[in-house]
């Protein structure tokens, strides 16, 4: 899965123009699905719902300005939704991630630019002190790394493992396989782990830069493109050929490539939920303003899909989490188990 950045689908897929990569080629390629729909804003809850199925909260929803814990004690329901208020889940909250590792199946989270700049953040597992104010939420020069892009995180029962975290959560590096001088020996990034089935992970989740993903207009971690859309498909152009040529993928793999929202501010602002999506026990309105966070579209590749298919069947980021789930016969968790529908024939049109 790759994930960009606030977008809403007027945008991208409706202004093929703007990003004729992500817009015209990718859906040649794959199967575009053209009623998907954010959960929320602002970015953080998007994330911690694909790894979670978790709804937004208060905190998250400004996110996370502060990588603070839930409040003590913070009840979960039998729907397995978290009350109250706060950024870095209990060890008791699960993930997908979680779920694999239980089920003996490898993940793996590739961050661009994480570690960039070693006194901002730590090149494997990059987050600030539980507590302490978030200092990633805007690029530097040279490092362009988000910690609220970066779900894994935000669960004490990744961070808490710091072998599990310091291995799993790895800056994505170059297309040769350099990675960032305060990578830790024996450190592997995508294009070195995509050389062999053996090395790729059974999920494997890209978080670009702030630059790369189309979050910033004016680049400030690198040079950029003339617009945001011209950096997501210089990002998508460079990297979706690496993946789609390798070979665990020519063997049965999916590729995803989603944004977290739609635009939250200015004329083409959108809180539209979809998918039987319901508000957690400390957010009534997911959306900030509304219910959800707005239609982008998404595309998938697949052996298993006909290029050129287009699906109308409405799909959230709960929805993304669910067909993971079910791909790997693992319990659904959260909102998960709850969405209206997981991707099914309408999507995988080359299956059988």
């Amino acid at each position: 899965m790759i994930a960009l950045e606030n977008k809403g689908y007027a945008d991208t897929f409706g202004t093929p123009t703007a990003d004729p990569y992500l817009a015209v080629n990718l859906p040649a390629a794959g199967a575009l699905l053209s009623q998907y729909y954010g959960i929320g804003h602002f970015s953080n809850p998007n994330y911690i719902a694909l790894l979670s199925g978790q709804a937004p909260n208060p905190l998250n929803q400004s996110d996370c300005q502060v990588f603070a814990d839930f409040p003590a004690g913070t009840a979960i329901a039998d729907n397995g939704q978290i009350a109250g208020s706060g950024c870095v889940f209990p060890a008791a909250v699960p993930t997908v991630a979680n779920q694999l590792d239980s089920a003996h199946l490898s993940w793996k989270a590739y961050m661009q630019d994480m570690g960039n700049v070693p006194s901002r953040e730590a090149a494997v597992c990059g987050h600030p002190a539980v507590g302490s104010v978030d200092h990633t939420q805007l690029a530097v020069p040279g490092d362009g790394y988000a910690t609220r892009h970066n779900p894994f995180v935000y669960f004490h029962s990744i961070i808490d493992d710091t072998s599990l975290c310091n291995s799993r959560v790895v800056p994505l590096g170059t297309t040769s396989g350099a990675l960032p001088p305060a990578a830790p020996a024996g450190t592997t990034g995508l294009a070195t782990d995509l050389m062999r089935t053996s090395t790729t992970p059974t999920v494997s989740f890209i978080t670009p830069n702030l630059c790369s993903d189309g979050h910033d207009a004016t680049c400030v971690n690198q040079p950029g493109g003339p617009t945001s859309g011209a950096n997501i498909d210089a990002f998508l152009s460079t990297w979706v050929p690496k993946i789609t040529g390798s070979p665990a993928f020519k063997r049965d793999g999916l590729l995803i490539v989603t944004f977290d929202e739609a635009d939250v501010t200015g004329p083409g602002a959108d809180a539209t939920a979809c998918c039987n999506e319901q508000p957690g026990p400390a957010a009534a309105l997911p959306g900030l303003s509304g219910p959800g966070g707005g239609r982008t579209g998404t595309v998938l590749i697949s052996p298993f899909i006909k290029p050129g298919t287009v699906s109308t069947v409405p799909y959230n980021h709960y929805s993304t989490l669910a067909t993971i789930e079910g791909l790997f016969g693992l319990a659904k968790l959260g909102q998960a188990t709850t969405v209206s529908a997981t991707f099914g024939p309408d999507v995988f049109t080359a299956n059988g």
